[in-house]
């Protein structure tokens, strides 16, 4: 650092070595203390002044005037030297005051960016959970429409099975039947979630495969071909044929039920009601089981 003192106009200035990180701290620092030893320099005037005037007067006068002038001149050397004492030490407060708050920012820096860091090491994380959820949700809905387009088979085949189920199979499953969408029905109307509709599917084709494998006695009323609407006992043999008797008044009615794609269609034939009504008692233990002939019709 270099001081230059221009006494004609009464300034101080001064010329910097230091690196561009530190001038801009201590040009604020020198620029306060510079204005003030200014002022300094300033109070010493009147007393160069008063030297000048001493040197032009007389041995004898000059004399005492020097006297005073030494001693106006060490009052001002002193007070000259407080100033600066106390400029300095204002300035060196100064300085570090600004150094701490410099140092305290630097480490308030350090640590936002160590945060930043964190942070991001954070979203990072966060988006491979997120692209490994978006890969399970998008195989979730692959195999959802795998089962959908199941359900939907399984719909289509139970809407064409239902024509053929017999009135006690239709009223059992009603319920359930109801519930499933229709067949012409858009996706987008469907309120059934997916598991409702593969329940409904799942009962329906249960209930089929379960009357199916089995042979039943239910009674029934018919209408037979004089008429007559008439109570009759049915042997179903699953979904593949039915006969029918009457019994008492009704002795003489009996006949073959065969499944169609509009329902089961009566053929009647009272010789068969003998030999149906065996084999419906047989069925229920009332009579030793045997063998007995009766018509079978295939479509």
């Amino acid at each position: 650092m270099r001081w230059r003192i221009d006494a004609g106009n009464a300034t101080v200035s001064f010329s910097s070595r230091y690196s561009p990180l530190d001038s801009g701290l201590f040009r604020h620092l020198s620029g306060v203390f510079l204005s003030r030893l200014t002022a300094a320099f300033r109070l010493l005037l009147p007393v160069f002044a008063l030297a000048a005037s001493v040197q032009a007067q007389t041995p004898a006068s000059a004399t005492k005037d020097y006297l005073a002038l030494s001693r106006e001149l060490l009052n001002k050397y002193y007070e000259t030297q407080k100033l600066l004492a106390r400029e300095e030490a204002d300035w060196r407060a100064g300085r570090d005051i600004l150094t701490s708050r410099v140092a305290l920012l630097e480490a308030q820096l350090k640590e936002l960016a160590e945060k930043t860091a964190e942070q991001n090491k954070t979203i990072s994380t966060n988006d491979t959970e997120r692209e490994k959820l978006d890969a399970q949700n998008q195989e979730l809905k692959a195999s959802q429409n795998l089962q959908l387009a199941s359900i939907e088979k399984l719909e289509t085949r139970v809407h064409a099975l239902w024509p053929r189920l017999p009135l006690y199979l239709k009223d059992k499953l009603q319920g359930q039947y109801d519930r499933l969408p229709k067949a012409e029905m858009k996706k987008e109307d469907i309120k059934a979630s997916t598991g409702e509709r593969f329940v409904n599917v799942l009962v329906i084709l249960n209930e089929m495969n379960k009357f199916n494998s089995d042979v039943l006695v239910i009674n029934e009323r018919r209408k037979v071909k004089d008429g007559r609407e008439i109570e009759v006992r049915v042997i179903y043999f699953g979904l593949a044929a039915a006969y029918f008797a009457g019994s008492g008044e009704t002795g003489d009615v009996g006949g073959i039920l065969i499944p169609g794609k509009d329902g089961w269609e009566a053929m009647e034939d009272s010789t068969m009601a003998p030999l149906i009504n065996e084999v419906i008692a047989m069925n229920k233990g009332e009579k030793v089981a045997g063998f007995v002939s009766l018509p079978v019709k295939v479509r």
